[in-house]
């Protein structure tokens, strides 16, 4: 029997042994490393690598959206591009649909060119309108110092003494109807009236009308009660209307009264009336 002598090792030299010397004499493990290593290094190249190509695509597209954004800014801001049907797609992004076109043109033009189309519109709008302005400025002032002229103001000055016919007509108007309160009005009628505005006095020639004997006639108290009210003919019609413009008026005072009257008689008179009276009225105006 062969015996072999077999040294076993110490405790130290157990604690001593380095386990990766066997990898040192292993020449296919350190290749087998090597490759790991390279492929770790391939990866980090290879993502650095890609984000780079990425980088760069996105730099040439915002290069070229640079360039188109710079090449529309350019047009819009060109004064000669106008009635062009490049920018027409995408008109009313840039501009309001509502800014109507510039006349003669059919497609878009930039944004500059439409700006100093409608300011040069509105610069002859203005200038038509100042001139306007210009012309009834002038027409005013003249009539403004035509009123302060010697002449005219003396006029002005006289027309403010002067009576005023429709105020006259108005206060007589009134007079007459409040005589006529409970009566028919057209049973008083007058014409052929006439003011001298110098003497201020109001004459007239009036009619009194009546259907035989008339009822409602104001006589002495003036107050228009039943009790005053009494029967009469035109010519009673006549005289009660001058005394009541001699008691109860203000604004005239009745002067050259009449006092002889006399009746006509009447047929075919559309309100019935049988007889009527004529009598001159004058008045002096108080105010």
């Amino acid at each position: 029997m062969l015996e072999t002598d077999v040294k076993t090792p110490t405790p130290n030299e157990e604690k001593s042994t380095n386990i990766f010397d066997e990898f040192s004499t292993d020449s296919s493990l350190v290749d087998e490393v090597e490759k790991l290593k390279e492929e770790t290094n391939k990866d980090t190249f290879y993502y650095i690598s890609l984000t780079w190509k990425i980088l760069q695509k996105i730099f040439i597209i915002l290069f070229l959206l640079f360039i188109l954004l710079f090449w529309y800014i350019y047009i819009q801001k060109s004064d000669s591009f106008s009635d062009n049907s490049l920018l027409d797609p995408i008109c009313s992004i840039f501009i309001d649909s509502s800014i109507l076109k510039p006349e003669w043109t059919t497609y878009c033009s930039s944004v500059s060119f439409t700006k100093t189309y409608y300011e040069g519109v509105l610069e002859k709008v203005k200038t038509e309108q100042t001139s306007k302005i210009l012309e009834n400025i002038i027409k005013i002032y003249e009539e403004n110092n035509f009123t302060k002229t010697r002449d005219i103001v003396f006029l002005l000055d006289k027309s403010k003494d002067r009576l005023s016919v429709l105020k006259v007509l108005e206060k007589f108007d009134t007079l007459k109807n409040d005589y006529s309160w409970n009566i028919d009005k057209s049973e008083i009628q007058c014409e052929r009236i006439s003011i001298d505005t110098d003497k201020k006095e109001l004459v007239m020639t009036c009619y009194s009308f009546a259907q035989g004997y008339e009822s409602s006639i104001i006589w002495f108290q003036w107050t228009k009660d039943e009790e005053d009210i009494t029967w009469w003919t035109s010519i009673s019609i006549a005289n009660s209307f001058l005394n009541y413009i001699e008691k109860n008026s203000k604004e005239f005072t009745l002067i050259d009264r009449q006092k002889v009257f006399s009746s006509e008689s009447m047929t075919w008179e559309s309100n019935g009336y049988t007889n009527k009276t004529s009598f001159d009225v004058k008045l002096k105006i108080n105010f």
